[in-house]
């Protein structure tokens, strides 16, 4: 009996350290519940990005969008061990997507374009994060691979 209590406390443990993980790069342990925006940074470059959490905000993502400032972007909270993909379905305005370790680190861009919605596009395998931008910024913001992209603290 004592031994199945000390693997479920163990469990718990494992479980709840994963789900920190998930949202510790970007977001502050104090935090009780996800933000639903945050600023990230990644050199000079600041970025008011909305934040794409439950199941519903993830399908639609940036659907609906008629238009980001320059400088607004949606960030993608995606769940470990699983493999993510994106669409433009509902999107009319061009992205550029940045897939991020769970580090921050990019570990590739690739642009999207809203005249293809049924195209699919594949997050590399341990992305924990993807962060859609206008097309091209990451370019003129001068980011690449290997970069990396944290909370503004």
């Amino acid at each position: 009996m004592e031994s199945t209590k000390l693997f479920f406390l163990a469990l718990a443990i494992l479980v709840g350290a994963g789900s920190f993980e998930i949202y510790s790069t970007f977001l502050k342990a104090s935090e009780v519940s996800v933000p639903t925006s945050v600023q990230l940074i990644s050199g000079k470059k600041i970025v008011e990005a909305k934040v794409a959490r439950t199941e519903e905000e993830l399908e639609s993502g940036l659907a609906g969008t008629s238009h980001l400032g320059e400088d607004q972007g949606m960030i993608f909270v995606l769940t470990k061990n699983r493999k993510s993909k994106f669409h433009m379905m509902g999107v009319a305005i061009p992205l550029s997507i940045a897939y991020l370790d769970w580090r921050g680190k990019i570990s590739k861009i690739e642009g999207m374009d809203p005249k293809t919605p049924e195209r699919v596009y594949e997050a590399p395998e341990n992305t924990r994060y993807a962060l859609e931008m206008n097309l091209g910024w990451f370019e003129r913001a001068g980011l690449k691979k290997g970069d990396q992209i944290r909370r503004k603290s």
